[in-house]
């Protein structure tokens, strides 16, 4: 008996590795990172601005704020898996997201200007986010590309038509079956003055 268990004393081992309990491989909707919560170094930030303002459209403007100003008022919240529209349908207005792959914000009209200005940042939320993802934010056709590093940026579109319905696009560019990745962040769509 001796003789027989340490023979099979190295693939009883082996079998016990393989009763372990197997976890279940990734899907493209789950979570398999965390959050990104470190702050950017400074060189970080200066090479995401760089980035940003070499794929701006010819109508659109960027300005680095770094924090979003405070707001008590209500806020849209916009969701892969439904958004609330709290905020008044005019501009200005606030909006916080969560777990943004791709969906569209609230549906508002400009009255007093065709230029109209989206301050937002965005961070990483989960998924595989790495070189090949980019988060933007889109109005009319013309693209942003916003770094999911938290910092907050103002981009304003100008000659947008007035009395004419628009809605943002927010979306991960990058997205193929099986291999997403997920933002958060917030911010406020105003006149260029405001």
């Amino acid at each position: 008996m001796r003789r027989l268990a340490a023979a099979t004393g190295a693939a009883s081992i082996g079998l016990l590795l393989l009763a372990a309990p197997v976890q279940a491989a990734p899907t493209g909707e789950a979570a398999v990172v965390k959050p990104i919560t470190a702050e950017p170094s400074a060189a970080e930030i200066e090479a995401n601005n760089a980035a940003a303002r070499a794929a701006l459209p010819p109508n659109v403007t960027m300005t680095v704020l770094g924090k979003l100003p405070k707001y008590n008022g209500p806020a849209d919240f916009y969701s892969q898996n439904g958004s609330t529209f709290l905020a008044a349908a005019s501009v200005p207005y606030n909006h916080n997201f969560s777990h943004v792959r791709t969906l569209y914000g609230r549906v508002f009209q400009i009255t007093e200007s065709s230029t109209v200005c989206q301050d937002v940042y965005a961070n990483w939320e989960a998924g595989y986010h790495d070189a090949g993802h980019s988060f933007h934010v889109s109005l009319r056709g013309a693209q942003v590309l916003v770094p999911a590093d938290g910092i907050t940026r103002s981009w304003c579109w100008s000659q947008v038509p007035t009395y004419t319905d628009h809605q943002f696009h927010y979306y991960v560019d990058g997205n193929t079956e099986g291999h997403y990745a997920f933002t958060y962040g917030g911010g406020r769509v105003r006149y260029s003055w405001q």
